[in-house]
C-alpha cells in the first residue's frame, strides 16, 4: 500500500516539476529551447486541485475518503488521506489530459518573452531609409561602408534591434544600417530641382532699354555737345523716363543717352568667350583714314550748338573756339583762339587736296587777314559756327567765296 502511495505522489511531483520548470524557464537562443518528455503534459497540485485538467473517474465510495479526510489534524494529512485511498484515489482510474500539445505550448511560451530592447526580432518585411543612410560591413560604425542608401529607398529587414538593422538592397545585397533612419511607413523620394536650360530668355520690362554698345556714355542733355555724365556698359537696363524728337532719352536720373545706341530686349550671351582672331595691324593709310572718320563724326555730333561770340565749349561757340576745342578734344593738339592765329599753324594745303579735317580759312574783309575759318569733313563740305543766328551748322563749300587758305594740323 504505501509502495503504491509513493509512487502515485512521484507521479503527481514529477508533472508539477516539469511545468515549474517551463514557467520559469529563461535565456535565449538555444538555451530558450523548450523539452518534454511526452509529447502531452501531465500536471496536477497536491491539494487535488487538477488545474485545466479533464478528470474522468469510475465508481468509486467517496464517503469514507470524505470523513477520513476531515477528521485528519493537517491539509496535508487531508491530501495524503484522499490519494492514499485506492477507493477515493486509483491513478489507473483516471485519464489527466494536458490542455495543448508540445508545439502549441512552445509558441505560446516564445511569445510570451519580455522583448527587450537588445532582443533581436526576425522581420522580412520593407522599410523605407529617411535620409541618405550609409550601409556598414557590420553592426558597428567603425566598420566599413559597402554601400549607400538614397532618402526614400525601399529595402527589406532581415532582423533588427533598437540600434541595428540588417537588410537586403541592391537585389541581394546585405548590410547593417542604423535603425533610427529607417521608418515602416513609405518616405517620398525628393523630386530633384529641375536643371537650368542652358539659355535664358528674359522678357522685356515696360519701359526699358537697354545698352547695345560695348561702353555708351550718358550726357547731360540731348546732343553729343552736351558734358558726359555717365557711362554704360553692353547690356545694362536704362529706365526711360521720356524721349526727344531728335533721337535722344532721357532716364529716370535725367541724363541723356542716344536712342540707337540702345535696344528694348534684354542682351544675353554665352559667357564663355571665344578666342579672339587677331586682326591685322592696319597700314598707316588706314590709321589716318580711321582717325579722320572719327574725327568728323565726333565734329558733325556739335552741329546745333549755338553762337556765341568768343565762345570755346558746347554751350557756346564762336569759328575759332569751335576748332579750338574740336582739335583739342579729340587730338590733344592745342590751338590758339582766333582764325588769323591758328591760319599761321600746321601746313599749307591746297584746295585741290583737302582732306577731312583740314581746317579752312576766310578773309571777308579783304585785308589779307584771316577772319572766319571752319572745318573740312570731306565731300565737299565743311562744319563750322557761322552766326548767332544759325549757330554750328554743315555748309557745302560750291560757291564760297573769300577762301584765302586751307591748313593741315595732323
Amino acid at each position: 500500500m504505501k509502495i503504491r502511495t509513493l509512487k502515485i505522489i512521484s507521479g503527481i511531483l514529477t508533472a508539477v516539476t516539469t511545468l515549474t520548470l517551463l514557467d520559469l524557464g529563461g535565456g535565449k537562443g538555444a538555451q530558450n529551447e523548450i523539452k518534454l518528455q511526452s509529447p502531452s503534459l501531465v500536471y496536477a497540485t497536491v491539494s487535488n486541485r487538477f488545474s485545466n485538467a479533464s478528470v474522468f473517474n469510475g465508481d468509486e465510495d467517496l464517503e469514507e475518503a470524505e470523513r477520513r479526510a476531515e477528521e485528519a489534524d493537517t491539509e496535508e494529512e487531508s491530501d495524503l488521506v484522499r490519494l492514499s485511498n485506492p477507493d477515493v484515489f486509483n491513478l489507473d482510474d483516471y485519464t489527466i489530459t494536458a490542455p495543448a500539445n508540445y508545439e502549441e505550448i512552445a509558441d505560446r511560451v516564445r511569445g510570451e518573452e519580455t522583448g527587450e530592447d537588445d532582443q533581436e526580432k526576425y522581420d522580412g518585411k520593407y522599410i523605407w531609409t529617411k535620409e541618405l543612410t550609409k550601409i556598414y560591413a557590420s553592426a558597428n560604425t567603425a566598420s566599413k561602408v559597402v554601400g549607400h542608401c538614397k532618402k526614400g529607398a525601399k529595402v527589406v529587414r532581415i532582423s533588427y534591434d533598437s540600434d541595428w538593422s540588417y537588410i537586403r538592397y541592391n537585389g541581394s545585397k546585405k548590410g547593417y544600417i542604423l535603425t533610427r533612419t529607417v521608418s515602416s511607413k513609405k518616405v517620398n523620394t525628393p523630386t530633384p530641382s529641375p536643371k537650368p536650360s542652358k539659355y535664358y530668355i528674359p522678357q522685356p520690362k515696360k519701359n526699358c532699354v537697354y545698352i547695345l554698345g560695348d561702353l555708351v556714355y550718358a550726357r547731360s542733355g540731348p546732343g553729343v555737345s552736351y558734358p558726359k555724365m555717365a557711362s554704360y556698359r553692353r547690356g545694362t537696363e536704362i529706365v526711360v523716363a521720356s524721349t526727344t524728337g531728335n533721337g535722344w532719352i532721357k532716364t529716370d536720373k535725367g541724363y541723356y543717352i542716344k536712342k540707337s545706341l540702345t535696344v528694348n530686349y534684354p542682351i544675353t550671351w554665352d559667357k564663355k568667350k571665344a578666342t579672339p582672331t587677331p586682326t591685322p595691324k592696319p597700314s598707316a593709310a588706314q590709321l589716318r583714314f580711321m582717325r579722320l572718320s572719327g574725327f568728323v563724326r565726333y565734329v558733325g555730333g556739335y552741329v546745333g550748338c549755338r553762337y556765341v561770340y568768343g565762345g570755346s565749349t558746347p554751350s557756346g561757340f564762336d569759328c575759332s573756339g569751335f576748332s579750338m576745342y574740336c582739335y583739342y578734344k579729340y587730338y590733344g593738339i592745342k590751338l590758339p583762339h582766333g582764325a588769323n592765329m591758328q591760319m599761321h599753324r600746321g601746313r599749307k594745303v591746297s584746295l585741290s587736296a583737302l582732306q577731312a579735317g583740314d581746317l579752312i580759312f576766310f578773309d571777308h574783309d579783304h585785308n589779307g587777314r584771316a577772319d572766319h575759318v571752319g572745318i573740312y569733313v570731306g565731300g565737299g563740305k565743311m562744319v563750322h559756327a557761322s552766326n548767332p543766328r544759325t549757330g554750328v551748322i554743315r555748309v557745302s563749300l560750291s560757291g564760297k567765296k573769300d577762301i584765302i587758305a586751307a591748313r593741315r594740323y595732323i
